[in-house]
């Protein structure tokens, strides 16, 4: 069949020096490391994986993941511990909730230990941006699975899906210690974020698209993030 030529742009990547006086006071951005660890699911099962250094993925324009939203993600830590040692933050935990959003989302389910070892691998890469010990940092990690395959529609479903894991270091979502000093939140009262039997329990991207608007106007009026109250009685927030 006929190629289509790729080439990634430029990309300014992040050096360890930059951020030695910034340790506490990364924020919550997005930094190019030295690349990411990607897996795609094709005939039935996972390939063994390559570590991309770009910070771009080729896809088709008629994916399932652009068109239907059919995506999902987690979010984890990687911590430098007293003794020097690099962990993981439960990312047991993470794995299982990606799957019951996968079974949602009617996508083959990324198996526990693909999981951790796309995460961990993801890390040992990168792991001169994992923040040293004593600091209020850590590497943020976030594992992605999405279609990346044709669909028109919602059956069939998509023939190819892709998982992979970036990194980046990062502080606190809200810039400062929210236990100390706590966050002023409006609580929408007109607007549903999730519904009840919905997906409200994984973390599909949807969901997030749907608190833009909304959050938006709250930040606007100065509040730092939004609440809301339950879709089915409007009592509880």
């Amino acid at each position: 069949g006929e190629t289509f030529p790729f080439t990634s742009p430029a990309v300014a990547r992040t050096k360890p020096a930059d951020l030695a006086k910034q340790w506490d006071s990364l924020g919550f951005q997005i930094r190019p490391l030295n690349g990411y660890m990607k897996y795609t699911w094709k005939d039935g099962a996972w390939d063994q994986g390559e570590f991309v250094p770009a910070p771009y993925i080729l896809l088709h324009i008629n994916s399932g993941a652009l068109h239907y939203g059919v995506s999902c993600f987690e979010g984890l830590k990687a911590f430098t511990c007293k003794d020097g040692t690099v962990r993981l933050l439960n990312p047991t935990l993470n794995a299982k909730r990606m799957q019951e959003g996968a079974r949602k989302l009617r996508m083959p389910e990324v198996p526990t230990d693909l999981f951790i070892r796309g995460a961990g691998e993801t890390v040992r890469r990168n792991v001169e941006f994992v923040p040293p010990y004593g600091h209020a940092a850590s590497l943020y990690i976030r594992p992605l699975l999405f279609a990346s395959g044709q669909m028109l529609g919602l059956a069939p479903l998509a023939d190819e899906y892709v998982f992979l894991v970036t990194a980046t270091p990062a502080g606190g979502y809200f810039g400062k210690s929210v236990g100390e000093e706590g966050l002023d939140a409006l609580v929408i009262e007109d607007f549903d974020r999730a519904a009840p039997r919905g997906t409200g329990n994984v973390k599909a991207a949807g969901n997030y698209a749907a608190d833009l608007e909304p959050l938006h106007m709250a930040k606007e009026k100065g509040f730092a993030t939004t609440l809301y109250l339950d879709a089915k009685e409007r009592r509880y927030v």
